[in-house]
């Protein structure tokens, strides 16, 4: 009985993360995430498709350390010789965090949570970022 209630503490725990985000399911069957950020590509396409972490799934890891709040929006870029999602995610009403995630080991390399006047101007900035995104999923599946 433990063993089942431990598997099913530890399944909630990693499903809770991608059930926060809506998704919508394509025509081909794919369920994808409706307000998924666009990901920017900072870097040449070759790198970019070295990467073995999905962006999926480094949104999903930054959720996880930010306390689960919104992704608004996200780079792939080199960072002192690492390739590196940089995840911005919305905690609460005037919260901000910014999460490095390892594009090759999933690994946090960092994680800052923003305070003061920064978190809000921050957070008013990548509100409005996200916003666009939901307008423009909406837009391309009705």
């Amino acid at each position: 009985m433990s063993l089942r209630y431990t598997a099913l503490v530890a399944a909630t725990m990693f499903a809770l993360p991608a059930m926060a985000q809506t998704t919508t399911t394509t025509s081909a069957g794919q369920v994808v995430p409706s307000t998924a950020p666009k990901l920017d590509v900072k870097v040449n396409q070759s790198l970019a498709s070295s990467a073995r972490v999905s962006a999926d799934s480094a949104y999903a890891i930054a959720r996880r350390t930010a306390d689960n709040g919104e992704v608004s929006s996200a780079q792939l870029k080199s960072s002192g010789g690492r390739l590196i999602y940089q995840v911005r995610v919305l905690n609460g009403a005037n919260g901000a965090s910014t999460v490095d995630v390892d594009a090759m080991t999933g690994e946090v390399v960092n994680a800052t949570r923003h305070g003061g006047l920064r978190s809000t101007v921050m957070h008013h900035q990548e509100n409005k970022k996200a916003q666009e995104a939901k307008r423009d999923s909406a837009a391309k599946n009705p």
